[in-house]
């Protein structure tokens, strides 16, 4: 009896321990969790201050930001033109004065004992005195054959060319202001660079590049009032406009005119250059203009010349015609 009663009491005693263990366990846990809970929340409230902290700063930034006046950059012509007095000698660079405005060129005289005279360059719009890679291998390799080279760093394009108004006759009387506006600033320019080079012996041969040979040679066409004097030869790279009306004027401009004139333009060139090489050739053969020649020269790289090609072709074509 008194062993059965001592089983009982060890079985009440383990069972009691059991689950003071577990309540224990419980207890634990949960004050465990409850911890948790709280760092939880503390490190809620403070990413929600942080954040809010953070968001006020910012708007304060925006708006003394919003008082701050930022410069635009340069227009492109004036980087350029600081770029070339950065970069090239200075003994290349000639300004020459162009009303209130200086003028960048580049000048680099023969080496020749035998001078046959001045090439002027002008290249493209958008374009330095040093651009394109044709022009800029020209200005440095012809005073070797005896010229003396001038290159010009071209005006800003005009803004609203072409126009994109709907009407044509609008878009017409709205491209022929812009260009008259050019026209005028370009006449002025050249008649600077020609007066300037007067002193220098032999004749002048003139290169210029897509739209700027273009109105180039309706300045010389028309020069009652610019009164431009005009070079012995004009060799054209590329020339083109960027409407039908406009490479219309180009080709008669270019068949009527009585100087000699080189027209060269590339397999990969300008799509309205290419487009309208046939109207020009045309309206030439149409006025019997014998001193008109036009080539396309082969070149890999859209836009490129092939510098001995192009050397090569202007050299003959020069002593073709006498020079």
């Amino acid at each position: 009896m008194l062993h059965r009663l001592l089983v009982i009491l060890s079985v009440c005693y383990i069972t009691i321990a059991f689950f003071s263990v577990q309540i224990v366990s419980a207890q634990i846990a949960f004050a465990q969790e409850e911890k948790q809970n709280t760092n939880t929340g503390n490190n809620t409230r403070n990413n929600t201050a942080t954040k809010t902290e953070n968001k006020t700063k910012t708007n304060n930034n925006t708006y003394q930001r919003s008082n701050l006046t930022i410069d635009g950059p340069l227009p492109l012509i004036e980087q350029q033109a600081s770029d070339i007095e950065h970069y090239l000698p200075g003994s290349e660079i000639k300004k020459l004065l162009v009303g209130p405005d200086d003028l960048i060129t580049l000048m680099k005289t023969s080496t020749t004992s035998n001078s046959k005279g001045v090439v002027i360059f002008l290249p493209d719009w958008l374009q330095s005195a040093t651009s394109s890679k044709a022009i800029n291998f020209l200005r440095n390799t012809l005073p070797d054959h005896g010229w003396t080279t001038l290159s010009i760093h071209p005006p800003q394009k005009p803004t609203n060319y072409p126009s994109v108004s709907e009407k044509n006759t609008q878009r017409v009387e709205e491209n022929k202001k812009s260009l008259q506006e050019y026209k005028d600033k370009l006449s002025q320019i050249m008649i600077s660079v020609m007066e300037t080079m007067q002193n220098y012996p032999g004749i002048f041969i003139m290169v210029a590049e897509g739209e700027n040979a273009a109105i180039l040679i309706d300045l010389y066409q028309n020069n009652q009032q610019a009164q431009i004097p005009l070079p012995s030869a004009f060799i054209l790279l590329s020339a083109h406009m960027l409407t039908v009306e406009d490479n219309t004027v180009l080709a008669q401009n270019l068949a009527n005119s009585e100087l000699p004139i080189l027209d060269l333009f590339l397999r990969l060139d300008h799509p309205e250059t290419i487009y309208n090489a046939t109207l020009r050739q045309s309206f030439a053969n149409k006025q019997m203009k014998v001193f008109y020649r036009q080539k396309q020269l082969i070149n890999s790289s859209p836009g490129y010349y092939p510098q001995q090609q192009l050397l090569t072709e202007i050299n003959g074509w020069l002593k073709s015609i006498g020079w």
